[in-house]
């Protein structure tokens, strides 16, 4: 159980790091930076003992629209009936760094995500209201983690800590449908705990993660703080196959700053719920992970409502 629980632990926060670059536009524009159910992963709460580098991509697709006419700010603009699709392909590298205590583990990371975007909404022209479409692809803004810390309880029971940073990056334009780029700094501190039930071969893991945003400086839009807690369970077979759920709910706990009154602060919120499926085998003396999971939204105010798909992938050298 011990070099099962070690070996599937390279996952860990590779997917979770990975699905934070799953994000389409800014709370300004009715998402933010978490997705419904991307941001956890298998053992998120573990890292790895062995020091080394790992390699991990994968690939978000999300669709999702914003209907009944309601108000939404997206780069300074305000616009109705949104309807948007955004694809994610972040390319992200790992550095477990070694450690002479078998109870904590470190681990720092970077991601590159390159992004498809599209966004169909209704602008208002005076009394006069036009359709409009765009779309862009390029690279979007850079996500940094400098810390990952792990503690081991027992081999069935961790806790992570977590500190991850966006940098406004990508390519930014005021009055703009589409952007590469939320144009905030984005800081987002975690937590994470995973338990083990070895009879059943069963995993259960949690996180929670606050989102704080900088002012953006184009339009002197503040969002408000988001709250994102997720959930998953994990039944494993010997064949080295996974099969679980993710549930999720991203709240957002204040009011928007800078945002026209007829907003009334833009407070929203989302749950999400959807299957996963995991993966792990050993290449030599490496091991790979692979994960899958669809996420369908409900109960959703004042944020785009959709569903995402994600397929994640990656290789502790």
């Amino acid at each position: 159980m011990k070099t099962k629980l070690i070996d599937a632990g390279v996952i860990i926060v590779l997917v979770l790091f990975i699905s934070l670059a799953s994000s389409a536009f800014a709370v300004e524009g009715g998402l933010g930076r978490p997705i419904s159910g991307m941001s956890i992963a298998p053992y998120a709460a573990v890292i790895p003992p062995e020091p080394g580098f790992a390699f991990a991509t994968g690939e978000t697709y999300y669709e999702g629209s914003i209907g009944g006419g309601l108000n939404v700010p997206i780069a300074g603009l305000l616009v109705a009936n949104v309807d948007m699709k955004a694809s994610f392909t972040p390319i992200a590298l790992f550095y477990i760094w070694p450690t002479p205590t078998k109870e904590w583990n470190f681990m720092s990371a970077v991601s590159f995500p390159l992004a498809w975007i599209e966004v169909e909404a209704n602008l208002s022209l005076g009394p006069f209201s036009v359709r409009k479409r765009e779309s862009m692809f390029g690279l979007f803004d850079l996500a940094f983690t400098p810390i990952v810390a792990s503690h081991r309880f027992s081999q069935t029971d961790h806790i992570a800590f977590s500190f991850t940073f966006w940098a406004p990056t990508g390519s930014f334009e005021k009055d703009r449908l589409v952007n590469l780029s939320q144009n905030t700094w984005t800081f987002i501190p975690g937590i994470a705990y995973t338990k083990i039930l070895p009879e059943a071969n069963i995993e259960l893991t949690g996180i929670w993660q606050m989102e704080f945003d900088t002012e953006d400086p184009a339009t002197r839009y503040q969002n408000g703080y988001l709250s994102d807690l997720e959930v998953l369970a994990i039944k494993r077979f010997k064949n080295g196959f996974g099969i679980g759920f993710v549930e999720s709910w991203i709240q957002q706990v204040n009011d928007d700053e800078g945002a026209p009154a007829v907003l009334n602060g833009f407070v929203g919120r989302v749950f999400g719920i959807g299957p996963i499926a995991t993966y792990s085998t050993k290449i030599g003396k490496s091991h790979l992970d692979f994960s899958a999971r669809w996420i369908h939204d409900f109960g959703v105010s004042k944020r785009v409502e959709g569903n995402a798909f994600n397929f994640s992938a990656s290789l502790k050298f």
